[in-house]
């Protein structure tokens, strides 16, 4: 009986989805991502937009409006029209730090936004130069406890993953660190390859092919479970040190007053892409991890994002403006 039901189940699926899809406007959806092209954050939502095209009315584009941390962006997805036919692709900082770190980013989370689905998340990684006198994470402490304020620490930009990673580990460890912005991850990679920065928290995708090469050096994954790419790097918790899992997220939001037919039936359409096989094999190569849910799940681990890292902002004076 049980193939059976899971053939029925897989039947009502396949006549739900034109059904929630008749919810839509019979227009192209709009997919804002908030950064430039290229980056980890543009390509898994052009790989979600083509494939949840099947399911959607007039299928979906995506526009890159990048600038201030995402905030240009966030606020321009706010005024859409919210029918169904906008979405905007959350991240780390626009729908976790940035509420914190700016005085008015030009939107509100929790006002101008209904969730749709969380899409995948990247896995984040300690590198430090190959040449840093340490070989894992207790010798890096014992380091920068005996050399307050001489170990200095690269990000992609005020408030991205990268920068509030070491935050954290600071405040969680009353370490002195400095910090050392730039704008991007590539060059702070060059600069930690050269030797002139000593540490980078950075998304696996950018600093994998450098830990592989041998020039830099992985000490700790600042996830939950130890890296399938790099299964002899320890976690934090493996080596003692609780609460420094960061991961990189994404996923949809809508503009609020969206209806929730519209939002349910874009659910279904990116739940279905998630689950394909060859989109689960793209993001695989791209080391991101499909994540999937509901609207509420979404709704539920903003609240979790916007209220920890508003924490670490606070405690550590940290202000992108």
């Amino acid at each position: 009986m049980r193939p059976m039901r899971h053939v029925l189940i897989a039947i009502m699926l396949l006549f739900a989805l034109p059904l929630a899809a008749a919810d839509l406007p019979d227009r192209p959806i709009r997919i804002i991502v908030t950064f430039t092209p290229g980056g980890t954050s543009d390509i898994v939502a052009r790989v979600l937009a083509e494939a949840a095209t099947p399911m959607l009315p007039r299928g979906a584009v995506v526009e890159n409006k990048g600038g201030a941390g995402g905030n240009i962006g966030m606020a321009e997805a706010a005024r859409g029209t919210p029918d169904g036919t906008v979405l905007v692709q959350c991240a780390f900082g626009p729908c976790g730090a940035n509420p914190a770190l700016y005085a008015n980013p030009g939107y509100d989370l929790q006002r101008d936004f209904a969730p749709v689905i969380i899409s995948g998340a990247v896995r984040n990684v300690m590198a430090v130069r190959r040449d840093l006198p340490v070989q894992d994470v207790a010798g890096f402490i014992a380091l920068a406890r005996a050399r307050p304020g001489a170990l200095t620490f690269g990000s992609s930009g005020v408030g991205a993953s990268n920068h509030l990673g070491p935050e954290l580990l600071r405040s969680l460890l009353g370490l002195e660190m400095n910090h050392v912005p730039y704008r991007g991850s590539a060059p702070a990679i060059t600069d930690l390859i050269a030797g002139r920065i000593d540490i980078f928290f950075d998304n696996l995708p950018s600093i994998l092919p450098h830990i592989r090469g041998g020039a830099v050096r992985a000490l700790a994954a600042a996830s939950a479970a130890r890296i399938p790419e790099l299964p002899e790097v320890p976690t934090f918790g493996d080596s003692g040190v609780q609460g420094m899992v960061i991961d990189s997220w994404f996923g949809f939001m809508a503009p609020a007053r969206t209806p929730p037919a519209a939002i349910a039936a874009l659910n279904a359409a990116f739940a279905r892409a998630l689950a394909d096989e060859t989109v689960r094999r793209r993001l695989a190569e791209l080391a991101v991890t499909p994540v999937g849910g509901t609207p509420e799940q979404m709704g539920a681990h903003i609240r979790t994002e916007v209220a920890r890292w508003a924490e670490v902002v606070r405690r550590n004076n940290i202000r992108a403006e």
